[in-house]
């Protein structure tokens, strides 16, 4: 009788910490419901991860609501929710775990008094942006003013707008700088000193690096800070830094192995539309150069099976080096990415001598023309 119930307890034990453990795996999950107006039956929103580039998710409004329900493997993210209406891109910001959102607003509220609640992260993110949302509403309007304008008009009146544009955006980084300071165990402000880290001294970064704590110095967005705190950030005139990674192959492979008499170091990822642009024009670029330039790739994807994909669309020949981490990658922190894509050409001693990110048509060629 002993043994029987013994074996009860045991039986009882494991199914409570089997419920625990499925009451756990199903909780870690998100959920957003919109409560919305002013969009059609059958609008369709999507989730676009900022870091990749990539939609994730989507859904469609139904009388006026909408949901989506998902799961996040690298909480919290930073996320657009948008859509398209009569060619209007209709978005607003998200930096959410796996919560419960909830989220209300009229067309005319997107982007900056869309109403989000339901995260702790989320509403410490809405603050920052509520600190700066009259001067991006500004120059969300100043932007569209020098839209409108006539293509020969642009150049003549369109300094002036800039000009209102960059006293807007020196008044916001002041802000920003501020909310870092005074705002130290927050996400949204560790990813904002992410950002910021070059309008500030080392010394100062490094008095704000230490006050955040464990759970804030062990995600992906601290690693950019303490990085570029560690390391020397390439510029113009230094020594390249060396990386490993596979390549499209699935080779093991080592920077400095590969790289030619001159090397065209091209940092990019599968969704970014630019690098999908560029990919045509560094096709002829390794062909015209083949006896002089090597060009390597490093693909800031987090997933190696949609690397590959937009190394077979984009016809990539050459070495392109897939690490897993993303842009969060300590090769692109080290190289001091930005944005994407963004090219580093290296010279036979292995100096970084030229560095420019964005992509026009012949922009690339033009460049090397004047360095090769």
């Amino acid at each position: 009788m002993i043994k029987i119930l013994k074996s009860l307890l045991i039986v009882c034990i494991m199914l409570y910490f089997t419920a625990c453990s499925d009451k756990e795996k199903k909780e870690e999950k998100y959920t957003i419901s919109g409560q919305v107006s002013g969009f059609k039956d059958g609008t369709k929103f999507y989730l676009r991860n900022l870091a990749t580039d990539a939609v994730f998710d989507s859904t469609t409004v139904e009388n006026n609501h909408f949901k989506f329900e998902g799961q996040l493997s690298s909480p919290p993210e930073q996320i657009w929710l948008h859509t398209t209406i009569d060619n209007n891109f209709v978005y607003t910001n998200l930096l959410i775990g796996n919560d419960n959102i909830n989220i209300k607003g009229d067309i005319l509220d997107f982007p900056w008094n869309v109403d989000i609640k339901g995260s702790k992260t989320q509403e410490a993110f809405n603050y920052s942006q509520k600190i700066t949302k009259e001067y991006n509403i500004k120059r969300d309007s100043l932007v569209k003013s020098f839209m409108k304008l006539p293509s020969d008009k642009q150049q003549e009146l369109g300094a002036e707008i800039w000009k209102e544009i960059g006293k807007i955006d020196s008044v916001t980084m002041s802000l920003r700088i501020e909310y870092v300071k005074s705002h130290p165990n927050t996400f949204t402000s560790i990813i904002e000193l992410g950002y910021l880290k070059n309008q500030l001294p080392k010394d100062t970064i490094q008095k704000i690096y230490d006050r955040y704590d464990s759970e804030i110095k062990k995600s992906k967005y601290a690693k950019v800070v303490d990085v570029f705190l560690r390391e020397n950030i390439s510029k113009i005139g230094d020594q390249y830094h060396d990386f490993k990674g596979l390549n499209q192959k699935e080779e093991k492979v080592k920077f400095s192995d590969i790289k030619g008499e001159y090397t065209l170091l091209d940092f990019t990822a599968a969704f970014c539309g630019p690098c999908i642009e560029a990919a045509d024009e560094l096709v002829e670029i390794n062909r015209i150069y083949s006896d002089s330039l090597t060009i390597v790739s490093f693909s800031q994807d987090p997933k190696k099976d949609v690397w590959l994909k937009s190394v077979e669309r984009d016809k990539v020949t050459w070495n392109s080096i897939w690490d897993g981490e993303g842009r969060y990658s300590e090769t692109s922190i080290k190289y001091g990415i930005q944005g994407i894509p963004t090219f580093v050409l290296i010279n036979p001693k292995g100096i970084i001598i030229d560095k420019w990110s964005g992509y026009g048509k012949g922009s690339i060629l033009g460049r090397l023309e004047k360095k090769l």
